[in-house]
């Protein structure tokens, strides 16, 4: 019997002594399943001439196989019984000086790679009903679904969100959102009158038990939330353990995993067992939906127009909450509830589960996974090198390889003012573009001492690397990648095309890490170097054409359009791209004998554009930059103030005016004397908030203190990632411990003064003479 499905979670258990393999999911007809395979073994390998030495270092023997390294040199391969015995015997030939080759890849992760599975899979066997799950398959045979694109998986997402009390010590309600569900169940020993969608029960264990049952009821594919695994899981998993109740959240009886964040800015994860746990914000990091602020309040506030369900100052939220689960439960059942949906809404409305998904589909990580770049090239690599029969390099703790400085993208310098009509000429996805036409790949590789003069086989790039003619794998990849994403966007499927993007982006970044087993910087500078060198041709061919090119940025170009008929402008700009692209095509078709992938399209016309220069200087400030676009009413800025999450709203607003005003040839002088004025009145304090990110702990900052960090310490709670405060006569002070007046003048001199000077430069003005604050000046 054959089913169709996608698989959730893979990992393995320890049955009698042998590893398991444990693979969770859900068939398209929406039975859950869990699929058992006892049948596979741990192993890899280790080059031929050390085969013999194995047995007698790590204790297991080595049998000889048909594959090679990359270097070419035939490989044996070393067969362990569980997963930890081939850790132990991977780290004994690393201390005895015997290179390994996969012995890193995950137990689980290797079973799929071995049978080419990225989450849509066909299982034949026939399955038996479980515990937990609707169909167990053991020993059955998993293979690859080609066409689960077709008919892919809606997931079943449940989000969830607890309260505490202030210290976070004792529980006082968990909420559910979704598959139907809008409820809380509140701790309520006095008995009372419940709210509608609310349910009392007497202790935290009956809440516990109650969520515990609610969960298996609904069955969820995922459960989120936000900031759910290293708050509402690690805080609940830490009330079962005091109660001594279990906390059985998965479907079936294994127990609930909890890893701790890495590091500062890293965080945690939650294996549950047949569940995923994706945390909202994860996601929205993962996916590259960048927030000034990533608090739950400020993303519902930014994408749904909608805060939390509370009414008092924002810096009392803590004693709201409590005083409402007190005395006006309605109250405290609404904010809870809210705290649950507004998850769920996020993710819905911005398709970020379903972006998870569509990347596991095409990475083969499972979707909890799907944001680890490096292990996601590894699963597509891995499995197409081992269809060449080829071994790559573990990765090992302490490498010893030579990291050898990586070059980044070429930048023009600016030419500083303002400019009308400039057309913006990119080059699209310019390091996946590069890869395909000069066949860069990790296999193909060829060392610059071993290239020789290049001879007829080899592409020899601008620094020296070179790369064998043969087809290869990585620019196979993205030649399978570039159709399917253009396809996905004449269908109108921004999520299949999002998650394509994302990986194809993905893949230059991989190669220049040294934690990727790939890593090389000889072809990670290969590629960036390919492109100043072409970002340079692109340049020169259109000043032989009479046209100056004001800026230009790694894949990108700033031309003048030579006439002030922006219409005309924007027709010839696309003329100008045939042209170029034609003559592009021939040079690399001439100097490299290959067929050129690249594409220099026209992106936009700005019919203002004003390059600032660098503060105190007269050189052209490199990646910033503000324009109006040609039939467009909102002005366009990058790398400026506006965009910049530790600049105030006051600042942001001030800057969005004046370009505005600058661009449609408006005075300026009135408006910035207005806004200083209301700023020393008093009126516009609420503007006045920094928000800035700790990159570190508080204990780390010793050898100096940055204005956030010396706020933070000042707050009576804990700090989270992002720091709001304001700048007082007593220096920096967090919003819920202001004691001091506010230092307006310290906001004229840091925040009004630097966005509007650039500006009124370009207009011949002073700043202090256009706010009449140059009465002093005439005394001298």
């Amino acid at each position: 019997m054959t089913h169709r499905g996608f698989i959730l979670q893979a990992t393995y258990r320890i049955r009698a002594g042998m590893p398991v393999i444990h693979l969770y999911g859900r068939l398209q007809d929406g039975r859950s399943f869990l699929l058992r395979d006892a049948r596979r073994r741990p192993y890899f390998y280790v080059a031929a001439e050390a085969a013999p030495r194995v047995k007698a270092i790590a204790g297991w023997d080595a049998a000889p196989t048909d594959l090679c390294a990359l270097s070419g040199e035939p490989v044996w391969r070393v067969e362990t019984v569980l997963p930890a015995d081939a850790a132990a015997a991977r780290d004994a030939l690393h201390r005895a000086g015997i290179d390994t080759f996969e012995a890193d890849v995950r137990f689980a992760t290797r079973y799929l790679i071995d049978r080419g599975v990225k989450g849509a899979c066909v299982i034949r066997g026939q399955g038996s009903s479980g515990s937990g799950v609707d169909l167990v398959f053991d020993d059955a045979e998993i293979a690859p679904d080609h066409d689960a694109d077709a008919v892919p998986l809606i997931p079943r997402v449940l989000s969830f969100d607890i309260e505490t009390d202030p210290r976070a010590d004792t529980l006082l309600a968990i909420s559910l959102y979704g598959l139907g569900s809008d409820e809380v169940f509140i701790v309520d020993p006095a008995g009372r009158s419940m709210p509608d969608g609310a349910i009392g029960l007497p202790d935290e264990s009956r809440v516990l038990d109650a969520f515990c049952r609610r969960v298996a009821e609904l069955d969820p594919d995922v459960l989120t939330g936000w900031n759910v695994v290293d708050f509402d899981l690690t805080f609940l998993a830490a009330v079962a353990a005091r109660l001594r109740r279990p906390l059985r959240l998965g479907r079936d009886d294994g127990e609930m995993r909890l890893r701790k964040a890495e590091g500062y800015f890293g965080s945690g994860a939650a294996s549950i067992p047949g569940r995923l746990v994706l945390d909202g914000i994860d996601l929205l990091r993962g996916a590259f939906v960048r927030q000034d602020d990533y608090s739950l309040e400020a993303v519902a506030r930014a994408v749904l127009d909608e805060g939390k369900a509370l009414h008092g100052a924002v810096d009392d939220r803590v004693g709201e909450i409590l005083a409402n689960y007190r005395n006006d439960l309605p109250a405290f059942a609404r904010y809870a509830r809210t705290d649950a949906r507004l998850p769920f809404q996020i993710l819905q409305k911005l398709d970020l589960v379903t972006l998870a998904f569509a990347r596991s589909r095409l990475t083969g990580m499972t979707p909890d996974r799907v944001a680890a770049s490096i292990a996601s090239f590894d699963f597509l690599y891995l499995m197409e090198l081992r269809k060449r029969g080829r071994v790559a390099p573990s990765v090992r703790s302490s490498d010893s390889r030579v990291h050898v400085a990586q070059a980044g993208g070429h930048v023009f310098e600016p030419r500083v003012g303002l400019h009308d009509n400039v057309w913006v000429f990119d080059f699209r996805s310019l390091y996946p573009s590069l890869i395909r036409t000069f066949n860069i790949d990790p296999l193909g590789f060829v060392a610059e001492s071993a290239n020789g003069n290049g001879g007829g086989n080899l592409i020899v790039l601008e620094n020296g690397a070179a790369f064998r003619r043969d087809p290869a794998i990585l620019p196979g990849m993205l030649d399978e990648l570039f159709p399917r994403r253009a396809a996905a966007k004449r269908a109108g499927d921004e999520v299949a095309s999002q998650a394509i993007k994302i990986l194809m982006n993905s893949f230059y970044g991989v190669l220049g890490t040294p934690a990727c087993r790939f890593h090389n910087a000889a072809i990670a500078n290969a590629i960036t170097s390919q492109g100043r060198h072409l970002l340079q041709w692109s340049k020169t061919w259109f000043e032989a054409r009479g046209f100056e090119v004001l800026y230009g940025d790694t894949d990108s170009l700033f031309v003048h359009a030579n006439t002030a008929d922006a219409a005309h402008a924007a027709e010839q700009a696309k003329q100008l791209a045939r042209a170029v692209n034609a003559d592009l095509d021939a040079y690399v078709s001439e100097r490299w004998q290959v067929r050129s992938a690249l594409e220099l399209e026209f992106e936009k016309l700005y019919v203002r554009l004003i390059l600032p220069s660098v503060r105190s200087g007269t050189s052209g400030a490199r990646k910033r930059y503000a324009g109006l676009r040609y039939g467009a009413e909102e002005v366009e800025f990058v790398g400026m103030e506006v965009v910049r999450r530790d600049w105030t709203e006051l600042a942001k607003q001030v800057q969005r005016e004046l370009y505005r005003r600058l661009f449609a040839d408006e005075p300026v002088d009135d408006y910035l004397r207005d806004v200083v004025a209301a700023l020393r009145r008093g009126e516009l304090d609420e503007r006045l908030v920094y928000r800035k990110g700790l990159r570190k702990s508080l204990q780390e900052y010793t050898s100096s203190t940055p204005p956030h960090v010396a706020a933070a310490r000042k707050s009576p709670s804990a700090p989270g990632r992002i720091v709001a405060y304001v700048m007082t006569v007593a220096g920096p002070e967090p919003l819920d411990a202001r004691s001091a007046e506010l230092d307006r003048e310290h906001y004229l001199e840091r925040q009004i003064r630097p966005v509007a000077e650039p500006i009124l430069t370009s207009l011949g003005r002073d700043f202090d003479r256009v706010i009449g604050d140059d009465r002093q000046l005439g005394l001298f």
